[in-house]
């Protein structure tokens, strides 16, 4: 049986902007597992962390504007 010595974890996110426009989150982690430690709770520990850090990019994405400037192509 071969050993698991790293786990890589990666998600990404689509989001659909106005006019047709889109804008992608993407958050990756690699973790070495550690002798003894079980690998199913390392990839959980890796989905928690790109989880929340998907979570953060959409908060941060999703405030409000207060700005005058238009950003943005015209």
């Amino acid at each position: 049986m071969a050993v698991i010595t790293k786990i890589n974890v990666e998600c990404s996110y689509l989001k659909s902007l106005p006019n047709f426009e889109n804008i992608r989150f993407t958050a990756g982690v690699e973790i070495d597992v550690k002798p003894g430690e079980d690998a199913k709770d390392v990839y959980d520990k890796g989905w928690d962390i790109v989880g929340e850090e998907i979570e953060k990019q959409l908060a941060l994405f999703e405030e409000t504007d207060t700005s005058k400037a238009k950003k943005g192509l015209k």
